[in-house]
């Protein structure tokens, strides 16, 4: 990337429509957007999940051309307490793009994420959320949970908590919130939006495939062999591509991945469950409302 920085990053949150938001900018020709999405490079409190090394992550940026715009989507950005100030020190021009739900759609959403790629080990989304606490003070974490704080359900859906700390850094002018059932009402509408904040060209894209659909693995030890393998393995199949010239993906992996996992609807949550999740959240609710200036009272009820 020829003396270009990035210049606009999507920073969650997890489970509100990034993904599909992420795919479809990609596919403009004015805009570059990181392959992987999520390298969490400057969450640096999230040592397990982020790439370590700049000139790895910059790297991800190498075929920039003449693009416009410049992005990644890191959706732990707006959680993490380091990511916003170390963004701000890389390019305080940067674009802001945050993405929010509703807390009781978005944490069972994530905590089911958290499963598929072998961060969760309890399956129960009600046994989850009530040992939150529990896992604040130490206990109760496997250890194939690469960050416990992505365990606190409590904490990750505190946004108005996290959107004032990127004020913090930030103009108004530069942070576009979004919020979910704006976009998955008017998906169109929502993504020229983008385009126009993020001052690229509109492109007249009518067509927009459902992406990143809720996922449930079907055999929890084959996901978690997959996601996990022993390092001495993955250094030997690192190797073994090396010495034999593979550039892609162990497909075999990737097949078997694909196999592993069915695409349904969640299962219903609990009225008293609704109801702990909505007295958890419902002060962070309010306060985002009176943030952004929108009634979200539905998200109450």
């Amino acid at each position: 990337m020829k003396n270009k920085k990035i210049n606009f990053f999507i920073i969650g949150a997890p489970k509100c429509g990034t993904t599909a938001m992420a795919s479809y900018l990609s596919e403009h020709k004015d805009i570059f957007f990181s392959d992987p999405k999520e390298p969490h490079y400057f969450a640096t409190d999230f040592e397990k999940y982020r790439i370590k090394s700049k000139e790895k992550y910059m790297a991800l940026f190498d075929n920039v051309d003449k693009e416009m715009a410049v992005g990644e989507g890191s959706v732990f950005y707006l959680y993490s307490k380091e990511a916003i100030k170390n963004i701000y020190d890389y390019n305080p021009d940067a674009k802001i793009i945050i993405m929010l739900r509703n807390p009781i759609e978005m944490v069972p959403s994530f905590h089911s994420e958290l499963i598929h790629s072998a961060d969760e080990n309890i399956l129960d989304f009600k046994d989850a959320w009530y040992s939150s606490e529990l896992r604040k003070n130490g206990k109760k974490i496997s250890n194939i949970t690469r960050e416990p704080k992505l365990l606190y359900y409590t904490e990750i859906a505190k946004y108005s908590e996290q959107l004032e700390n990127v004020k913090k850094y930030f103009p108004e002018k530069q942070i576009k919130v979004i919020l979910f059932d704006d976009f998955k009402q008017n998906v169109k509408s929502t993504y020229e939006d983008v385009l126009k904040f993020l001052e690229v060209p509109q492109d007249g894209r009518v067509k927009f495939s459902k992406i990143n659909e809720n996922k449930k693995i079907k055999n929890i030890f084959l996901n978690m062999l997959i996601k996990r393998l022993p390092k001495p393995i993955t250094n030997s199949i690192l190797k073994s591509k090396e010495i034999l010239g593979i550039k892609s993906n162990l497909g075999i992996l990737n097949k078997i991945n694909d196999l592993n996992i069915k695409h349904e609807k969640r299962e219903v949550l609990s009225k008293e469950l609704k109801t702990d999740i909505i007295d958890n959240y419902q002060s962070d609710i309010k306060a985002l409302s009176l943030t952004l200036n929108k009634d979200l009272t539905k998200w109450l009820k």
